[in-house]
């Protein structure tokens, strides 16, 4: 958690979840070990969609014409009738990753009658930090148009890690989504998010040769733990927040997400901590494939609930 008066020797391995798993430790660098187990699971999960699963996608684009602002839309069969969407960020520091390791939740959520959109964006240094943010608003503003054309029901979103931190970013552009659309949206998820930057933009190891294009004021800007959520949490009665860590992540990891789930509490919103038993940053998505898992639980019977006291 930042605090600009600690000096903390392990502050870049506080920064980097990889050095936190308990899997692994036979391994010569378990950190390695799970990262490269992360993107070969993640990486199977996309696969079987339609080879095990039989699940169909639409392969759309949200903005430019080279780039990575895609988006794929995963669903069983065409809806005879309109069904509820749910929106996934992944995470990677902005950095690495892509759609093709974002697949986990996906067949588990189809089998309960969503369409399921998992976004892919813009890597630093191809972008600023700053410009990536800005094209995950106008995405989100893509994505209700999206579901209006669809008759999409009702709208869930989930950012995981750095993708918890662009998520922070619909609760803060109310103004740019009418009441209307708003109402659809029934829970968020953000998941070993990080949402204050004043210490990591700094980190070489993290942030190397700037590919971020920070500075001390940027970062401030660009953190979520210090927006005035109060000025928006009238906008968004209706959602549900659920901010999730996991116990075997950093003493940094989940201190800025118990904080960050204080800060939307304080400011209004309705906010549930959950700090997950067991997992580390990386198997809490990569269990969402299982349909009992304790995450893939957690989740559905959130949005279950969430669903009923909507109607």
């Amino acid at each position: 958690m930042y605090n600009p008066n600690e000096k903390n020797i392990d502050l870049v391995r506080d920064y980097f979840p990889s050095y936190h798993t308990a899997r692994f430790q036979d391994q010569p660098e378990p950190n390695i070990a799970v990262q490269d187990n992360f993107l070969q699971v993640t990486k199977q999960h996309s696969n079987e969609l339609s080879t095990k699963y039989g699940i169909k996608v639409h392969n759309l684009r949200y903005g430019g014409s080279d780039d990575r602002q895609l988006v794929d839309v995963f669903y069983k069969d065409e809806a005879s009738e309109p069904s509820p969407l749910f929106v996934y960020v992944h995470g990677g520091y902005w950095q690495m990753l892509d759609k093709s390791h974002s697949c986990s939740i996906v067949a588990p959520l189809v089998r309960h009658g969503y369409r399921v959109a998992v976004m892919d964006y813009n890597n630093c240094p191809q972008v600023t930090l700053a410009q990536l943010v800005e094209q995950f608003t106008a995405f989100l503003i893509w994505i209700f148009d999206y579901a209006e054309q669809t008759q999409t029901t009702e709208l869930s979103f989930a950012g995981h890690s750095a993708g918890g931190h662009l998520l922070a970013q619909l609760l803060h552009i109310p103004a740019l989504i009418s009441e209307e659309r708003r109402q659809k949206v029934r829970v968020l998820f953000f998941i070993c998010g990080v949402y204050d930057l004043r210490e990591l933009w700094q980190l070489e190891p993290v942030n190397p040769n700037n590919i971020f294009g920070l500075n001390a004021e940027s970062a401030k800007q660009l953190s979520p733990m210090l927006w005035p959520w109060q000025d928006d949490s009238s906008s968004w009665s209706g959602v549900q927040s659920h901010v999730i860590s996991a116990e075997h992540e950093s003493v940094t990891f989940i201190e800025q997400s118990r904080a960050f789930a204080k800060k939307l509490q304080d400011g209004g919103f309705n906010v549930t901590f959950k700090l997950f038993d067991k997992y580390d940053h990386f198997d809490i998505i990569e269990e969402t494939v299982v349909d009992n898992s304790p995450i893939t639980s957690y989740l559905l019977e959130a949005l279950q609930a969430a669903s009923k006291e909507s109607n």
